[in-house]
Formats: C-alpha cells, structure tokens, sequence
C-alpha cells in the first residue's frame, strides 16, 4: 500500500512539473531593433511572455541591434521592446517548435522630451502675447497643463494673461492654485500679495506678502519687477520697501538703486517739509549717481542724467 501512494505522489510531481513548463521548449525567435534612420539600437530589453502559462523570458540586443532567445514553448507569445529615451513597443509572436521562425525587424521612436515639447509651448504662447493675443495664449498654456498636469507651474503664466485681459480675480485664483501646490513659490506670494493689495483686499494680501522668506529669493528681478508694479499702481512708498530689499539682499543689481531713487523722487515731490524734502533729493542724487556707476549704458542711464542735471 505504501508503494501504491510512493507511486502515486511521483506521478503527481511529474505532471505538476510538467505543467508548469508549458511554456519551455525547442522554439526560438530572433530579430532586430533600430532606430528611426536605420542604426542598431544597443541595450535594448526584450521581454517575451507567454501570458496564458505565466512563462516570462528575457534578453537584450547587441551593439547590432540583434537579439535571440531560444527555449520557448508553442504558442502565443508578447513582446515588449524597452529602453530609456525610446518610446517602447508591443507586439506578439506565434512560436512553432518544429520551424524556425522569421527574424523580427522593429524600429524604436525616440521618445518625446516633454521639457522640450513645453519650452516651444510657452515661446509661442510668449509671441502670441506680445501680439496681444491673449485668448490663443491662454489657450495653448491650458492645453499644456491638460497634457503635463505636473507642469501645475504654468498656472502662474496663466494668472499674468488674466490679469492682463483686466479679469484680476481669475488671475487671484490662478496663483492660488499654484500656491495650494507649492507653498514656498516665493515670487508667486509676491505677485499674490500685490494683486490682492491692489483689489482692496488689503488684510489677506499684508498676510500673503508677510510669509515671504527672503532668504529664499534668489533673483534681485523678483524684488524690482513687483515694486515697479508698485510704482505702477501709484504706491511708490510700498514700491520703496521692495527696492530696499533688493539692495540689502543684491546690493550689486543696479536697476534697484535707479527705481529706489525715482520712487523717492516721487515722495518728495509731494512732501511739503522743505527740510525733509531737500535730504530725499539727496537720496535720489546719491542712488542715481550710484545707478550710473555701476550701468552707465543701461537704457535708463539718460533719464538718470538728467533728473541729475534737474537736481543741481
């Protein structure tokens, strides 16, 4: 009796064995891979799968581009060409054991860069913009948000073309969105805080502006472009206090001291103290004369002089 089970629990192996290799056997397949213009493709993962028995294979091509993978079992089988910087390709194979099979010819595209595929993106939306077309802007950053939704940084761009076709809320709503994902996108809190001043919602936008970590900003750009916006808005005494944080932070960006200078000549302008008007005219004198020194070519540079030469 004991026999009898012996024998029986071997035979149970051996189907079991048996069963599970379904997928081994005398079949063999071979190809090669290229490229777009015809080169071998080095380095290239073939995955060759037989799904209905849960067999896998694997190999790589050559520096010709060929491969082959023997010891595979008749049937269906799917092939997955895969390497970095291409786009990787599918296709499936019949395997005979008993006949060779043709050699497999695939071509690999490149895959796309997305970085490039933006940049061109936005320089066209950036031209369209110039043109004032603001709508077919807007448009093109929407559609690269649809296809890269990681690219949430654009959302930014998209809040400068609302607020320059005069919708400022949309534009509010914009940066809150980038702010939502990325809560220390510090020059995004500048332009968040100054248009929230600007719609009279001085409380939440004094907030904003008060989380900026000017340990952070790495651009004297950042500070000068939103004083002038400043400026723009008829705030100059604001405008001043972000000119003075470029100096103190950059004290070698030259466009600082020329627009520090023009905002306190603005102040003086209204002060009616005789004494405290004349030393803010020689505040203007020393960061214009200190404007020249350091850009005497820069396209402010005439103004400069002669708001020096007015001065004297």
């Amino acid at each position: 009796m004991k026999q009898v089970i012996r024998v029986a629990f071997i035979f149970l192996l051996v189907v079991a064995s048996a069963s599970a290799q379904v997928w081994r056997g005398q079949g063999r397949l071979s190809g090669k891979v290229t490229d777009e213009a015809g080169k071998p493709i080095d380095g290239v993962t073939v995955k060759l799968a037989m799904p209905s028995e849960k067999g896998l294979l694997e190999t790589k091509t050559n520096a010709k581009g060929e491969w082959v993978q023997g010891g595979m079992g008749r049937g269906e089988w799917q092939l997955d060409f895969i390497k970095q910087g291409y786009e990787t390709r599918n296709i499936s194979a019949s395997v005979a054991e008993t006949s060779r099979m043709p050699a497999i010819e695939i071509t690999l595209k490149k895959a796309e860069d997305p970085n490039e595929i933006i940049a061109g993106e936005l320089k066209l939306a950036a031209e369209l913009i110039n043109q004032k077309k603001y709508a077919e802007a807007r448009a093109i950053y929407e559609a690269v948000l649809t296809r890269y939704p990681t690219a949430y940084r654009v959302e930014q761009l998209i809040a400068r073309v609302y607020y320059l076709e005069g919708q400022p809320e949309q534009a509010i709503e914009r940066l809150k969105t980038v702010m939502a994902r990325d809560p220390n996108a510090q020059e995004v809190k500048l332009l968040l805080g100054s248009l929230l001043l600007e719609q009279g919602k001085a409380d939440e936008g004094k907030q904003v502006l008060a989380s900026v970590d000017d340990a952070k900003i790495t651009d004297p750009a950042i500070y000068v472009n939103f004083g002038i916006a400043m400026m723009n808005k008829n705030q100059a005494a604001e405008a001043t206090t972000y000119f003075e944080k470029a100096i103190t932070r950059f004290p070698s960006a030259p466009d600082a001291y020329y627009y520090r200078g023009i905002c306190t000549l603005q102040l003086a302008g209204a002060a009616s103290d005789e004494p405290a008007k004349a030393a803010s005219y020689q505040k203007v004198k020393a960061d214009l004369a200190k404007f020249l020194q350091m850009a005497p070519k820069a396209p402010e540079a005439e103004a400069a002089r002669k708001i020096l030469e007015q001065l004297k």
